[in-house]
C-alpha cells in the first residue's frame, strides 16, 4: 500500500503533465488579433468625442407663489383657554331659551364672547352644551363652571 505523501506526489506530477499537453496545443495570439473593437480611428475618435461631451440640461424657472397673509395665520395657532359659569337656564315654549353665561345674559343661537356657540338640552336633566371653535363639546349645567381649552389660528 501507498503512503499519503507518495500518492500525493503521483497525482500532483499528472496533473502538472496534463496541463502541458493541454496548453501546448493552444497558440500564442497575434498582434492582429489584439487591435481594438472598433476598425477605424475615426470611429474612435466619435466614441471619445461623444464620451466627454455633456448634455446641457435646460431647467426652467419654478414661479413660486407667496403664502398670503391670512394663510400663514391660518398656520399660526394660539391656545386659548377660557372659563364658562352658567348661572341660570330659562326654557320657553314659545321662543328662544336663554341662559347665563359669565354674569351675561344669551338667548339660544347667540355666540358667545370668543365665538363659541350653545345649545339648550332638555330631557331629565337640563344642561347646555357648549361647542368651541375647534368643534369641541363641553356639557354644563346651572350652578357650574366649566374651563375649556382650544386652539385658533392667529388673527392679528
Amino acid at each position: 500500500m501507498l503512503n499519503n505523501a507518495y500518492r500525493h506526489r503521483i497525482i500532483m506530477k499528472a496533473l502538472l503533465s496534463f496541463l502541458l499537453v493541454t496548453t501546448a496545443g493552444i497558440s500564442q495570439p497575434s498582434q492582429a488579433e489584439l487591435s481594438t473593437l472598433f476598425t477605424t480611428p475615426q470611429e474612435r475618435q466619435i466614441i471619445n468625442a461623444n464620451r466627454y461631451k455633456t448634455d446641457s440640461v435646460v431647467t426652467r424657472p419654478v414661479q413660486v407663489r407667496e403664502p398670503e397673509i391670512e394663510e400663514i395665520r391660518q398656520l399660526i395657532q394660539e391656545k386659548v383657554e377660557m372659563s364658562f359659569s352658567v348661572t341660570g337656564i330659562a326654557i320657553s315654549n314659545s321662543g328662544p331659551n336663554t341662559v347665563w353665561i359669565n354674569n351675561r345674559v344669551y338667548e339660544e343661537g347667540e355666540h358667545l364672547e370668543d365665538n363659541s356657540h350653545f345649545k339648550v338640552i332638555t330631557g331629565d336633566d337640563i344642561k347646555v352644551r357648549i361647542t368651541t371653535p375647534d368643534g369641541k363639546h363641553y356639557y354644563v349645567t346651572s350652578g357650574e363652571t366649566v374651563d375649556v381649552t382650544y386652539l385658533v389660528s392667529a388673527t392679528n
